[in-house]
């Protein structure tokens, strides 16, 4: 009994040392790797026109074309341009025509109005090199636009959707940094390359 003593206790002490390094180390909290960057979706090269791109809140960014009249006329005025479907739309109040006057309106290949009589503006905006016509048929200059009329007034209120047109997209079709003129006469849809519709009498950059 006497030698078996010391042997019970070094037993007791070993095994309650077994119990200790035994024990269930503490729960951690591990932190889940990020989720793998992904690239962005390649852009839809299918031609068709886009509205480029968005403010903020969502809404697309349009432009603004400041009318300034031309050496001898009054015309002015502020335009505003929208992307619209497959095109984009121009409205605003034009003053300084002559009451009951129709105009020819156009898109200019240039944005500079700084010569006197606006020829700066250089052609109509014609990159896929069709003859002038009306802007409701395909076959046509893309900077054509319907003729605007002045009321008693001498103002005209223009609300005009034009396809095939874009706007801060880079596209061959869009219209940013070109010019918006207004011709002295009606435009007749069938003279080339203007439609006879005379001298200009506006011109305002779109920006």
């Amino acid at each position: 009994m006497y030698r078996a003593f010391p042997v019970l206790s070094l037993a007791v002490l070993l095994a309650a040392c077994g119990d200790r390094s035994a024990a269930p180390n503490s729960p951690t909290e591990t932190t889940p790797p990020p989720p793998a960057a992904t690239d962005p979706a390649p852009p839809v090269a299918d031609g068709s026109p886009t509205t480029g791109p968005t403010a903020g809140d969502g809404q697309p960014l349009g432009a603004t074309a400041e009318l300034k009249a031309t050496q001898g006329n009054g015309v002015s005025g502020t335009l505003m341009l929208q992307p619209s479907g497959p095109g984009v739309q121009i409205t605003g109040t034009i003053s300084g025509l002559t009451p009951g006057s129709t105009h020819g309106f156009h898109i200019h290949e240039n944005g500079d109005c700084s010569a006197p009589d606006a020829s700066s503006a250089g052609e109509h905006y014609n990159p896929s090199g069709q003859p002038h016509g009306d802007p409701a048929t395909v076959n046509r200059h893309l900077g054509d636009m319907p003729n605007i009329t002045a009321d008693d007034q001498g103002a005209a209120q223009l609300t005009a959707n034009i396809g095939g047109l874009s706007l801060r997209t880079g596209q061959p079709n869009d219209i940013v940094g070109r010019s918006i003129v207004i011709h002295e006469k009606a435009d007749d849809y069938q003279t080339q390359p203007s439609g006879n519709s005379g001298k200009r009498i506006g011109c305002a950059i779109i920006k």
